[in-house]
């Protein structure tokens, strides 16, 4: 439960303390009095968004403290605003996360706000499914599996709509890489094959001028009696037989030997090479259109060739390859898509199961609120499946004995929606035994016998939970056992005083809420109020 809420420079309290007892607790005072204030105060020190404007003295900072205990055990969250919000819990610095995950054992803030927004058909699955995690915790696992898989298929299916696009317009791309890659393989180009067809090409286009040349050097060297290697012949004779009468010609007699055997082979080699060279035109052509080929290759693709086609082969192997990525992913995608159906089929089990015991509790705490022909229904229609399942989930309500069934939000009045609130707060404070439920007028739009009926049920619920409510219902007010006054003042400047009220001070305070006015008429109806 709330023990205290103490509240520095916020909006127009300078400094206050609240004291807060278990059971059923009222804030009340005139209208404009700044009982919101507190209740803004409590939501933002468990982690509402607000803006610095808050702070009442701009030199100051505004200091918001609230002291829950539980089982004797105290915690204590506080928030500091000046150029930026601190929160501490029990003392330490912590985050706005953890202190909105402790504010969900904590307290529920039902507001106005929050009355319309309830009413509007995209919050009502959330409510329906709230009351049904409380009841079955399986179901909040069958939820989270869920959204999980439906992350994960959304996912995929975005992947697979984008290759599928993607090979659509790659199609051409693709075409023109395969008649590249055909173009260079056909061509079958290999290794320094330039070079070695330019060399032959120089021995073609010059083979006469080379067959002449070689054949007279050949007869030069070897070619009749007075041919080079004849005289060197006779020479390597002369020098032989000297050289066995000095032994200082031995070293020229072997230099000539090795010159005269060179010459032999040098000479035999030009007349082979001479014999062995023809012209041939067709060749000659072969050669001038593969050198030709590989030239206009060289200038489309680039000077290495081996590699450009490398590069072109993993491109297109990247294009192609993406038809496995399309099966893997469809295989998933059908995975995800099956396992989706199953759980979507069981959370639609659940919801239509459990809207039934909660649309009859809801029909039992309207009639308990004066809402005496009430019906109350949660329509399920079935929808493609989304985030959430497959479930279209509205509230619909009738409150008049022979009228249809029809939206909530098209049919209720104000002060039946207060009250079609009231019996789904009731009802899910009965489910989660939240410690601390506030109400921020609730009861707005309802009067006499309603207004007891309003009071008597949170009567009911604050003997499960704490009850904290901002009304100007002296009915509902009398019935509280802490009761908190709150008036604006005008001394100096403009501030609010707060009040816990005795029992006099109380009568006198249900007086002045029921007529306007403190006398004896109106205490004695304040104490019939009481009993």
């Amino acid at each position: 439960m709330l023990k205290t809420l103490t509240i520095k420079n916020f909006i127009l309290l300078k400094e206050a303390t609240l004291n807060f007892s278990n059971g059923f607790n009222v804030l009340c005072g005139e209208t404009g009095a700044g009982k919101s204030i507190i209740i803004k105060a409590l939501d933002s020190v468990l982690g509402a968004k607000i803006s610095k404007e808050v702070v009442l003295n701009k030199d100051l900072p505004c200091y918001i403290e609230a002291v829950f205990e539980n089982d004797g055990i105290e915690t204590v969250i506080s928030r500091e605003i000046a150029n930026q919000s601190k929160f501490r819990l029990n003392g330490m610095l912590s985050s706005i996360d953890e202190i909105k995950e402790i504010r969900e054992t904590l307290v529920d803030i039902h507001s106005q706000h929050q009355t319309y927004s309830y009413i509007q058909p995209k919050s009502h699955i959330f409510l329906l499914d709230n009351y049904i995690i409380k009841k079955s915790p399986e179901f909040n696992e069958l939820l989270k599996n869920y959204k999980e898989n439906y992350f994960d298929f959304k996912n995929i299916e975005k992947k697979l709509n984008a290759l599928k696009e993607n090979l659509q317009n790659n199609e051409r791309e693709i075409e023109f890489l395969q008649f590249q890659l055909r173009e260079l393989d056909d061509a079958a180009i290999k290794e320094n094959e330039e070079e070695e067809l330019k060399e032959e090409l120089d021995i073609l286009s010059n083979v006469q001028e080379l067959k002449e040349g070689a054949y007279s050097s050949y007869y030069a060297l070897y070619g009749d009696n007075q041919s080079i290697v004849e005289a060197l012949g006779k020479i390597k004779y002369t020098i032989s037989s000297l050289a066995e009468l000095d032994k200082n010609l031995s070293e020229v007699n072997s230099s000539l030997y090795d010159a005269f055997e060179n010459l032999k082979e040098s000479a035999n080699f030009l007349r082979d090479y001479s014999s062995g060279l023809e012209l041939n035109p067709m060749r000659l052509d072969e050669l001038n259109e593969r050198i030709s080929l590989i030239q206009k290759l060289k200038r489309k693709y680039g000077a290495n060739l081996d590699e450009e086609r490398e590069k072109i082969a993993t491109k297109l192997e990247e294009l192609t390859g993406s038809d496995n990525n399309i099966e893997a992913l469809e295989e998933n995608y059908n995975t995800l898509l099956s396992a989706l159906e199953i759980l979507s089929e069981s959370i639609s089990e659940y919801r239509k199961k459990y809207s039934l015991e909660l649309s009859n509790l809801i029909v039992e705490k309207l009639k308990n609120l004066e809402l005496k022909e009430a019906q109350f229904e949660i329509s399920i229609k079935q929808i493609s499946k989304n985030e959430l399942g497959i479930d279209n989930v509205e509230f619909m309500i009738s409150t008049n004995k022979n009228q249809n069934l029809a939206p909530l939000s098209k049919v209720a009045s104000g002060g039946e929606i207060s009250r079609v609130m009231l019996a789904l707060k009731t009802i899910f404070a009965l489910v989660d035994k939240v410690q601390t439920v506030v109400f921020d007028e609730i009861d707005t739009g309802i009067s006499g016998i309603t207004s007891n009926s309003v009071a008597l049920s949170m009567l009911e619920l604050a003997k499960l939970s704490q009850i904290i409510c901002i009304t100007h219902q002296p009915i509902i007010c009398a019935k509280a056992d802490n009761f908190i006054w709150i008036t604006k003042t005008h001394e100096n400047d403009t501030n609010i005083k707060i009040e816990i009220l005795d029992e006099n001070r109380r009568l006198e305070a249900l007086a002045q809420l029921a007529s306007g006015e403190v006398s004896q008429q109106t205490i004695d109806f304040a104490k019939t109020l009481v009993k």
